[in-house]
Formats: C-alpha cells, sequence, structure tokens
C-alpha cells in the first residue's frame, strides 16, 4: 500500500507536473458537511487549494494499486480529478470547462471514451450540468 503523500506525487506524475506547478493540494481524510456525498475532491472558493479526499474509493484504490505508478486506473482517473479541480482555481465554478478539462486529460492518459471510467465521468458531468440547467444546485457535486 502506498502513503498518501506516495499516491499524489504518483497522480502528479501521471500529469506530467510537479506540486509546484500547481495549486496548493491539501489531503483531507473527512469529508467536511459543506461537501456533497460522494466527493472526491473539491475547492473552497477563495482559497486557491485543492482538497483531495484521501478516504474516497478512487484514492484507496490508488494506494492499493499493486501496479507500477502510472499504470493503475485509479492513478489516472485521480490525475485527472486534480486536472479538473485546477480548472475551477484557475477557472471558476465553470462545471462544463472543468469536466471538458478532466475528460481531456483522460483521453491524454490512454483512459478511451468506452471505459468505465471515462463513462462515469461524463455522465457525473451530464448530471451536473443538466442540475445546474434546472437550477437544482442540491443535485451539484462540490467534486467528482
Amino acid at each position: 500500500m502506498w502513503s498518501a503523500a506516495s499516491v499524489l506525487v504518483c497522480a502528479l506524475s501521471v500529469l506530467g507536473r510537479s506540486e509546484r506547478s500547481m495549486p496548493q493540494i491539501e489531503l483531507i481524510e473527512v469529508v467536511p458537511p459543506e461537501a456533497s456525498a460522494g466527493v472526491e475532491a473539491f475547492v473552497r472558493r477563495g482559497t486557491g487549494t485543492i482538497y483531495l479526499i484521501t478516504s474516497s474509493p478512487v484514492f484507496r484504490d490508488a494506494a492499493d494499486a499493486p501496479t507500477a505508478c502510472g499504470e493503475s486506473v485509479a492513478v489516472k482517473k485521480l490525475a485527472s480529478i486534480l486536472a479538473h479541480e485546477e480548472w475551477h482555481v484557475r477557472h471558476g465554478p465553470d462545471e462544463k470547462g472543468a469536466y471538458q478539462s478532466q475528460l481531456l486529460t483522460l483521453l491524454r492518459l490512454g483512459v478511451l471514451p468506452d471505459t468505465a471510467v471515462y463513462r462515469a465521468v461524463q455522465t457525473a458531468m451530464l448530471t451536473v450540468l443538466g442540475a445546474q440547467k434546472q437550477n437544482r444546485p442540491e443535485l451539484v457535486v462540490a467534486g467528482r
């Protein structure tokens, strides 16, 4: 099992990024009460910080990966989540842009549209955008 810090370093490596090139990333285990259920990461407006949930299924799967860094689909998804949240830090609350960034990252990492991971992110995007269109903020997930 990989440490939380090692999982983060691995995900950044898969992205081809260093910690210094990203917004501040804070690893937290407990989802705060204001975050949506099932959240994997989130950004609090005004902080410029990405909060990565180490107890989320994708993070735990990445930590448990028996393969080398970058070979795990969970690590690739985690990398795409970081890209999504970085979009929010740099560009604001636009979910469409953030999800497009995440989907493009998955493609760049070799996660194709016919895979379960890609389809799950695409479905999440459609759900969130649909909720925004219907002005139903309770369905908008504060993370991926």
